[in-house]
């Protein structure tokens, strides 16, 4: 009888566990816990990483001796203008958040000195392309500063990254012009 008992006992207890095991998995697909993240702040983690992307191969940039060598440069501008361009508008455009002139005047001085085809690059040019990369790495530092982490763009760090831009922006125009 005691045998009995026990048996009864032990199937109604994985019967039991196997009923509470169905509805926690059940619960649990149900209330699904989605994690919140912010668009706009994800947004920016890409266009930071196009940043930095842009700022290693910036620094190569002092090795280069050809034009060829430029393309990868070139490649990583468009992706960081393009990325940084949507930022701005997922933050609300230029009020909140401005365009960065400076890397689309980079990618055209870039373009024109490839236009001759492959070549020597002059020591000017590698000069201009060594300042350019230092320039650039400060206002990386000021990017890396920009959002906060609730999404909003910290102002101060905008006014500055924009003061920053400018100057490059202005530079790379009149080596352009030269």
């Amino acid at each position: 009888m005691r045998k009995s008992l026990t048996k009864k006992m032990v199937m109604y207890g994985i019967i039991l566990c196997l009923v509470v095991g169905s509805c926690y998995q059940m619960i649990s697909m149900l209330s699904s816990h989605k994690e919140d993240h912010d668009a706009t702040h994800l947004l920016f983690q890409v266009s930071l990483f196009q940043m930095e992307l842009l700022n290693s191969y910036l620094e190569e940039a002092r090795k280069m001796k050809d034009t060829a060598e430029l393309n990868a440069i070139k490649q990583a501008l468009y992706s960081a203008a393009y990325t940084h361009e949507r930022l701005v508008l997922a933050v609300g455009g230029n009020e909140h958040l401005n365009s960065m002139s400076s890397l689309t005047q980079l990618m055209q001085y870039i373009q024109r000195l490839q236009i001759g085809g492959e070549r020597q690059l002059k020591p000017d040019e590698i000069q201009t392309l060594q300042e350019t990369a230092n320039q650039y790495k400060d206002m990386y530092q000021l990017y890396e500063k920009i959002m906060a982490s609730s999404g909003g763009v910290i102002s101060s760090q905008n006014v500055k990254l924009t003061e920053l831009n400018d100057a490059l922006t202005i530079k790379i125009h009149k080596k352009m012009l030269q």
